[in-house]
């Protein structure tokens, strides 16, 4: 049964930082890390509940999508680490809280997926805090800016056009002269600059697993 307030997403008295900046040599550990947290979570007596999208048929919740607009599941989020999908960490972190967060709103204060819910939130954030405090922080917005003119250029042709398109989304600061793509990354934001960089990383990562495929 639906509670009358939803609860904050982000637990009080714990750091609310920004992302750091994630060279290709941090990417890696990063995951690492997460995959960690959340096989820790996972693995918890009570992870069960939230390891699958929730059955609104089997449990008769027939309200439960029109109170939850977002489901959100541990399982989904394993496979979407796994494989890549999330732009940067802060996806990855956005996702776990909204699962645990559409349970708290569901479900009353006292109910056991309420109270499962807020135990393995509070357990989440004391893990994620460990891993940002890891990550280094970023370079002066100028280096960023200059490394990423000089590198983007050189990605995959599949990277090169998600690159565009983070790009585009910003607009402004991009456009066609000529035929050719020119870009102005004295507009880029740092939150661009995240996304972009997180390319690279990928970049990185898969030339590397390349290299270790062709000496086995």
């Amino acid at each position: 049964m639906p509670s009358q307030s939803s609860p904050p997403v982000a637990l009080p008295g714990l750091p609310k930082k920004p992302m750091h900046h994630l060279a290709a040599a941090d990417l890696p550990r990063a995951l690492e890390r997460c995959h960690r947290l959340l096989d820790k979570l996972l693995q918890h007596e009570d992870g069960w509940v939230f390891a699958k999208p929730v059955d609104t048929h089997s449990l008769e919740l027939r309200d439960y999508l029109s109170v939850i607009a977002e489901p959100m599941d541990l399982g989904t989020v394993s496979r979407r680490l796994e494989l890549r999908r999330y732009p940067n960490l802060l996806c990855f972190a956005k996702d776990v809280r909204r699962t645990f967060s559409n349970a708290m709103t569901y479900n009353n204060k006292g109910d056991d997926v309420y109270e499962s819910a807020a135990k393995l939130s509070r357990i989440f954030e004391s893990g994620w805090a460990s891993i940002l405090a890891a990550l280094p922080s970023p370079p002066p917005v100028a280096v960023r800016r200059a490394r990423l003119k000089d590198e983007l250029p050189r990605l995959p042709v599949d990277l090169q056009g998600k690159a565009v398109v983070i790009m585009k989304d910003i607009g402004g600061w991009i456009q066609e002269v000529d035929g050719r793509v020119e870009v102005d990354f004295d507009k880029a934001d740092e939150a661009t600059l995240d996304k972009l960089e997180w390319l690279l990383a990928l970049a990185t990562m898969r030339k590397e697993a390349g290299a270790l495929d062709n000496q086995i």
